[in-house]
């Protein structure tokens, strides 16, 4: 006679075979996108429900995000996406910086994590003051360390980022920033807002620019065509040497940082890509 246990595998595995052969033989692209989308969204809220009790032993410490990297990378595998990463040894050097990366589409929490454990550790995101109001995300994002600036208000946003130059000047911490603003899954980055590189010459510190590879082999989301898809692949992350900012000034320097980066940045994306996993889906 089986046991409880014995019952409970056997289970596990037809469940589990059901379930493979609904997604590889029953959903369509479309579809796979949504379940995958929604697993996703359910898995992030879910770890930012859970762990905001560990960050309360050290909020606002930038050091929780590098523990909700090691806790979230082994699940986020599961969606199929793998990284390659480029002169990964930039990121190396634990002094005060500002990276500044390419800003595709949600999923760029995915490589970010990835990068987090090994590379990034001590570092902290400057997010817009939106997603704080994202469900349980904003509240344990706070806690974690996250930095949240509001655009709509010249004032706030500046004695935010006055705060931040000293965090960075005083604990050798690092700022993450998205400088296109916004999310673009163009074959062009957008123009970049001088934000970041002005923090980096206040603060005397370098940029290092980090660029993602085009997702569109493998994630695709356009309502105006009805495509969608998330497929297995890997993504190329290039860390490009740091650009040191040490004698710069706003008045001299600033407009010219920011263009410079930009285009060693697109410079790189032009040369870098994403290659697809075999799938039969598509």
């Amino acid at each position: 006679m089986y046991s409880t246990f014995s019952l409970l595998l056997i289970g596990i595995l037809l469940i589990s075979i059901i379930i493979y052969l609904i997604v590889q033989y029953v959903l369509n692209e479309q579809q796979l996108f949504k379940l995958k989308y929604a697993l996703y969204v359910s898995l992030v809220m879910l770890f930012a429900i859970i762990l905001p009790p560990i960050f309360m032993l050290h909020p606002r410490n930038a050091l929780n995000i590098r523990l909700s990297a090691i806790g979230l990378n082994p699940l986020l595998r599961l969606f199929g996406i793998k990284y390659r990463v480029d002169n990964g040894q930039v990121l190396d050097d634990d002094k005060p910086c500002v990276i500044v990366a390419n800003h595709q589409s949600s999923i760029d929490f995915i490589g970010m994590m990835y990068l987090w454990p090994k590379h990034i550790q001590y570092c902290t995101i400057l997010a817009k003051k939106e997603l704080i109001w994202a469900g349980p995300f904003g509240p344990s994002a706070w806690l974690s360390g996250i930095e949240f600036v509001d655009r709509k208000s010249r004032q706030r946003s500046i004695e935010t980022m006055k705060y931040i130059v000293e965090k960075l000047k005083t604990k050798s911490l690092r700022l993450w920033v998205f400088p296109e603003g916004t999310r673009n899954m163009s074959e062009t980055f957008l123009p970049f807002k001088t934000g970041a590189f002005r923090t980096a010459i206040e603060a005397q510190i370098p940029i290092v620019p980090i660029v993602f590879s085009s997702y569109k082999p493998i994630y695709n989301v356009d309502k105006s065509k009805n495509s969608y898809y998330w497929r297995r692949g890997c993504v190329t992350i290039k860390c490009l040497e740091p650009i040191n900012t040490k004698g710069m000034t706003l008045d001299n320097d600033l407009q010219r940082l920011t263009d410079m980066t930009r285009k060693r940045m697109m410079d790189a994306y032009l040369t870098i890509q994403t290659n697809v996993i075999n799938d039969k889906k598509h």
